[in-house]
């Protein structure tokens, strides 16, 4: 019956009244008027803060009876490691949240194209595909389109003008994609284009080659640009934005090194920190 005699003292504070009130004590451990009043929402109801309450003391409850259990079960000298290793993972969070704020707030974050292009010439050897990409275009659409015939026409001619036509008809497509500069995995492929599979996909991936295919789910137009296999060398447009994460991580570094040894420095330079020898 804790929990309910908790929440009935707890319920009863909800006015104006001091923010350091107890709502619940258990041992030395105490839950405030203040903590309970940061769970509501700011439109709570009657109902929405008995159901609040009544869980956050519970869970309360139920945490600090383990606690004070642990601390009667584990040694003293358990707790001292423990109390160290906290101590330690208290520092790391502040640490980390500091030197985000400083990266956030200070760190150049722009990698300009010439940056990317060196590291891509660099690392020549490094940047191999380990799956096959395609440049292509597609569209999917109904087998009973009126406009199949013309869209098809259209599609294969593939000039500009008419790749807008047929960006036009869109609307009646089941779905379609038409840019065929960008690098796409085949695997992303044969999720797209159900017609194409594992089993005939070398019937159908090839450079240069236009396909009308129909199954199911409908009818398929088809165009293969390019095909990069896997083990050559990785189109820069494909690997440049993992390129420039792997840059901007190389700037975190150093960045965070240099703030790490300046604020060293100025504690040596400064007397800050006094050892005994």
């Amino acid at each position: 019956m804790l929990i309910v005699t908790l929440l009935l003292v707890s319920c009863s504070l909800f006015q104006n009244e001091e923010e350091q009130i107890i709502v619940a004590q258990l041992g030395e451990h105490k839950v405030y008027r203040s903590e309970i009043m940061e769970l509501l929402p700011v439109d709570y109801t009657v109902e929405d803060s008995t159901q609040i309450v009544e869980q956050h003391l519970e869970e309360w409850t139920k945490d600090h009876m383990l606690l004070n259990n642990a601390m009667d079960n584990i040694s003293e000298e358990r707790q001292r490691e423990l109390d160290q290793l906290i101590e330690r993972y208290r520092i790391e969070l502040y640490v980390q949240e500091y030197l985000a704020e400083m990266v956030k707030q200070h760190m150049d974050t722009n990698i300009s194209e010439a940056e990317i292009k060196k590291y891509y010439e660099q690392r020549r050897e490094d940047l191999k595909l380990n799956e096959d990409l395609v440049q292509f275009q597609y569209i999917h659409l109904d087998p009973i389109n009126k406009d199949l015939d013309q869209i098809d026409k259209w599609f294969r001619e593939g000039d500009s003008i008419s790749l807008k036509k047929v960006d036009s008809l869109n609307l009646n497509y089941r779905s379609y994609f038409l840019d065929d500069d960008i690098w796409i995995k085949k695997s992303t492929l044969f999720d797209r284009i159900n017609a194409i599979n594992p089993t005939n996909e070398r019937t159908y991936i090839k450079e240069g080659a236009y396909w009308k295919l129909e199954d199911s789910l409908g009818v398929y137009l088809v165009h293969f640009k390019d095909v990069l296999k896997r083990g050559n060398r990785a189109p820069l447009s494909y690997v440049k934005p993992t390129i420039k994460q792997v840059l901007l991580n190389k700037s975190k570094i150093a960045y965070i090194q240099k703030l790490e040894k300046d604020l060293l420095n100025d504690a040596k330079s400064s007397n800050k920190v006094k050892a005994d020898q």
